[in-house]
């Protein structure tokens, strides 16, 4: 984004030959809204159909895939979170679980979504012009959007998972199917095992719909922490002016 004074007018210009306000990923977005916040905060004014439309909406795209992708993934680590945790799965190779190995276990299952999370919430220290709102509210409001979703097809999948596929009765006859290729004795082990960790599957549901209220709680109370801390610095500065 390159910017332009006229001393005359003391208008402020702004153009950019890289489609301004389209960010084609997290850092792009995080980018701008730096750029925004700097011009903003100098007391420089951006025109509000500056941010246009098709802005808006690429802004709550990056949102948006970040909170479904990264919270699709926390989804399919949170059944071998809790499987590990329940002993289910053997964790470093046993079932023998030390504080640290429950620990990790459950860093697996939240690390990246919460991580994510922390990352959209230091953008609240960028939370003062128009147009710097306007796009922190975009994404926000796209990684919202992408975790409720993600939360609702995770909810959904391992319900079915839970009452349907792993149904003792639907469970043997699709098993039994596999005897051709895998032995009685392996099957009947398979069944047992899948027949007591069905219902992992039920918890992970319950505990997505936690991390999910996590992930959007976050950034909004980021946003509201760092944004009040930045008009305090700015009017401390006025103060000393």
């Amino acid at each position: 984004m390159s910017l332009s004074k006229d001393n005359q007018r003391g208008d402020v210009f702004i153009g950019s030959a890289a489609s301004p306000g389209k960010p084609k990923g997290l850092l792009d977005a995080i980018s701008e809204i730096q750029q925004y916040y700097v011009v903003e905060r100098s007391g420089s004014t951006i025109p509000e159909d500056f941010f246009t439309l098709g802005g808006k909406l690429a802004f709550f795209e990056v949102g948006f895939k970040g909170g479904f992708v990264c919270g699709l993934i926390s989804a399919l680590f949170t059944p071998l979170a809790i499987g590990v945790f329940e002993k289910y799965i053997p964790i470093f190779g046993t079932f023998e679980m030390t504080l640290y190995d429950k620990f990790f276990a459950f860093v697996i299952a939240l690390s990246f979504s919460i991580g994510y999370a922390f990352f959209f919430a230091s953008l609240g220290k960028y939370y003062i012009g128009e147009i710097s709102k306007a796009a922190i509210k975009n994404l926000i409001s796209g990684l919202a959007t992408g975790a409720i979703l993600k939360m609702i097809i995770a909810f959904i999948a391992f319900h079915f998972l839970y009452f349907i596929v792993l149904e003792p009765h639907n469970l043997a006859g699709t098993l039994i199917k596999l005897k051709w290729l895998v032995s009685m004795n392996k099957l009947n082990t398979i069944h047992q095992w899948l027949g007591d960790f069905r219902h992992i599957f039920l918890s992970s549901s319950y505990f997505i719909v936690f991390t999910t209220f996590l992930m959007v709680s976050i950034p909004l109370i980021g946003i509201i922490i760092g944004s009040q801390n930045t008009r305090a610095d700015m009017d401390q500065e006025k103060r000393w002016k």
